[in-house]
């Protein structure tokens, strides 16, 4: 090493400092912070993106036979205005899609992407999660959403958190103290993100609350509903997403639902990746009360019941009239609306005084919020209501 030149002493000293924090990152149980790395800041950003899929495992979610949407009489005539477009390339909206009755009545699309671009749903999957336990109570397969979950998850079974139903895990009331903070690299969502052992993980978090007293909002809870569907269909989450909603809605492309390969397990709480057309359909299977073109999918019922607001205290002691079963719920200039939505302004709009559905899919949301809801919100929902008069 005497006469070694200087640059590759450094060089050498450089990989030696990387080998030993990966191995420590390894050791201490925190080896999800490289694949962080190599996902985010590696290719030039910050955080997670729409676009993740090709840096992590995916199980395909089948389509079936394809049932096309109808396009309106008057598809596309509506011209975006300047105030529109700047807002749109300011949030790097890559889709924009309104629906009435069934029929495409306007959609926009960034030059890069197409009707086959996969994009990350982010927490939008949460409300996959709730329509897919709804399926199973619908099947019989789950008694009643009343049940605890310890009924149904073994590794419940004797320890504090033994008393918490399913409905409140739909209704993120379970007091289970999960760890919902992006900005922890070390914390359960950076963990259950970028990491393994992902089903292990979930289960290792205390009661922090008595059940049903207080509502939180944590990924946690929708992990445990997804394995809960996993345990008494006997099939992966997505198999099961193919079987009973993507292939009956006759959706255009395949879903991609990421998994984690030690587990085995989907990221539940996130992670499923389809396009705007296909999102629709979700929304228009909510806005026809579980029927899809004849066929019922899902009972009226469970719809009623996961679109209804919990009510349950939020940290504050505010009764939360904005979240039922997965569901996000508001009411903005007299018009009841329910929605889907995800990290980065991914929505799906429910909106049944017009029989309206509404997609917006993108890179960017403003920080800002009015009460609980993001702003852009009231930016996607004031347009699609000029485009709709």
């Amino acid at each position: 090493m005497k006469g070694m030149p200087k640059l590759i002493k450094l060089i050498l000293f450089t990989f030696g400092i990387i080998v030993v924090l990966a191995t420590t990152l390894k050791v201490t149980g925190n080896g999800h912070i490289l694949t962080a790395i190599r996902s985010t800041y590696l290719i030039g950003r910050s955080g997670p993106d729409i676009d993740n899929y090709k840096y992590f495992s995916q199980r395909e979610v089948k389509h079936g036979k394809l049932q096309p949407w109808k396009k309106a009489k008057s598809y596309n005539s509506h011209i975006l205005s300047e105030v529109d477009q700047a807002y749109f390339n300011e949030m790097e909206t890559v889709s924009y899609l309104v629906i009435q009755r069934g029929e495409v009545v306007y959609e926009y699309a960034a030059e890069d992407y197409t009707d086959s671009s996969l994009v990350n749903s982010f927490s939008m999957a949460k409300s996959i999660v709730s329509i897919l336990i709804g399926m199973a109570v619908d099947e019989g397969k789950i008694k009643s959403v009343k049940d605890k979950a310890s009924d149904y998850l073994i590794e419940l079974k004797g320890t504090d958190k033994e008393a918490v139903t399913i409905e409140q895990l739909l209704q993120m009331s379970s007091g289970i103290g999960f760890d919902e903070s992006y900005g922890d690299p070390f914390g359960f969502m950076a963990m259950a993100y970028y990491g393994d052992d992902l089903r292990n993980r979930t289960f290792k978090y205390p009661q922090q609350y008595e059940p049903g007293t207080k509502w939180e909002y944590l990924g946690g809870n929708t992990l445990m509903l997804s394995y809960i569907v996993e345990g008494v269909t006997g099939m992966t989450l997505s198999a099961y997403a193919s079987k009973k909603l993507w292939r009956p809605l006759g959706a255009e492309h395949s879903a991609q639902w990421t998994y984690e390969e030690g587990s085995g397990v989907e990221r539940a709480y996130c992670c499923f990746y389809s396009n705007a057309r296909d999102f629709a359909r979700l929304g228009e299977l909510y806005l026809c009360h579980g029927n899809w073109r004849g066929e019922q999918l899902i009972s009226p019922q469970w719809i009623e019941a996961s679109t209804t607001a919990c009510m349950v205290p939020d940290l504050d002691g505010n009764p939360v009239d904005y979240y039922g079963y997965q569901w996000w719920l508001m009411n903005e200039k007299g018009q009841d609306i329910i929605y889907m939505r995800g990290i980065l302004g991914q929505y799906v709009f429910i909106i049944p005084e017009k029989e309206m559905v509404v997609v917006r899919l993108g890179h960017k949301r403003p920080l800002e919020r009015r009460d609980s809801v993001p702003v852009d919100v009231f930016q996607y929902l004031d347009l699609a209501n000029r485009i709709v008069h």
